[in-house]
């Protein structure tokens, strides 16, 4: 193979060692190692700093998918991480229209965290219906489902990814109040779907495609604010949309491709403190 890469959770940090073993210190192939976990979910994936540090250094090229992750990462490594998103089919994604239209509010929820309940005073009372897309039952706080009932107009549950595209293409308004320092997937689809989102600043694609309606997940007055505003206002919605459509593609597949080669070329060499890099912005 010319590329062995490994999407490096908890229980798989054995297998950059034990493929350099196997390929010896020599060989042709390249070893790309990506942690799999935003940083806050580290504490519970992995116990023991050196460890860690010792099997990464395994592998040819390390990469994170945010920046945050890229910059414990280096931190902990003390080598180069490069930042390559996880790709998206924009230019299909760009290509899709709306079903129906719904002209709801739809709060997206994540299983990390499960916040979802106190979004609700974000949406609710605009004159639009409110729903909550996303929801696990089984996920949900201390099993408050009837309690997260009465939040929403509708609860939709998890599904396929398709069927989640046409959940937000329905939406008059998208808000998505991730808590985590994750690239979020859901801001990259309603960027390359035209669809305004109200996004989390912690959120590197809501950073990214939607500066102007991104706000702190817990700043419910601001996200109120937010949501009300491109609903009422034309010219800011037309506005956050055109700006987000035009930076998605920076996770589209061909300039992601053009990411991932650069980066298996210059490999992940050791880094003096002073010039590690920052943000990419």
């Amino acid at each position: 193979y010319d590329v062995i890469h490994v999407n490096l959770s908890g229980q798989d940090i054995h297998i950059l060692g034990e493929l350099r073993e196997i390929l010896g210190e020599n060989s042709k192939t390249k070893i790309v190692a990506n942690n799999d976990y935003t940083v806050e979910l580290w504490q519970k994936s992995f116990d023991y700093w050196p460890t860690l540090r010792r099997e990464l250094q395994y592998a040819d090229m390390l990469f994170g998918t945010e920046p945050y992750q890229v910059g414990a990462l280096e931190v902990l490594t003390g080598r180069k991480v490069h930042l390559i998103t996880h790709p998206c089919f924009v230019k299909r994604l760009k290509t899709l229209k709306p079903k129906r239209n719904l002209d709801v509010i739809s709060v997206v929820t994540h299983r990390y965290d499960a916040y979802h309940n106190t979004p609700s005073l974000a949406v609710n009372g605009l004159g639009y219906k409110t729903r909550l897309i996303g929801y696990d039952e089984n996920n949900d706080i201390l099993g408050k489902q009837f309690v997260t009932s009465t939040c929403y107009n509708e609860i939709v549950l998890g599904t396929n990814y398709m069927d989640f595209c046409d959940q937000l293409l329905e939406s008059k308004v998208v808000v998505d109040p991730f808590t985590l320092t994750s690239q979020s997937r859901t801001g990259w689809d309603c960027a390359a779907l035209g669809v305004p989102m109200v996004g989390s600043l912690r959120n590197y694609s809501a950073r990214r495609c939607f500066p102007f309606s991104s706000c702190e997940p817990f700043d419910i007055k601001e996200m109120r604010r937010l949501t009300k505003l491109l609903l009422e206002n034309e010219q800011f919605r037309k506005k956050v949309v055109e700006h987000a459509r035009n930076e998605v593609e920076y996770v589209s597949y061909d300039y992601s491709r053009e990411k991932y080669l650069k980066a298996l070329d210059e490999g992940s060499p050791i880094l003096e403190e002073k010039n590690m890099p920052k943000e990419d912005n």
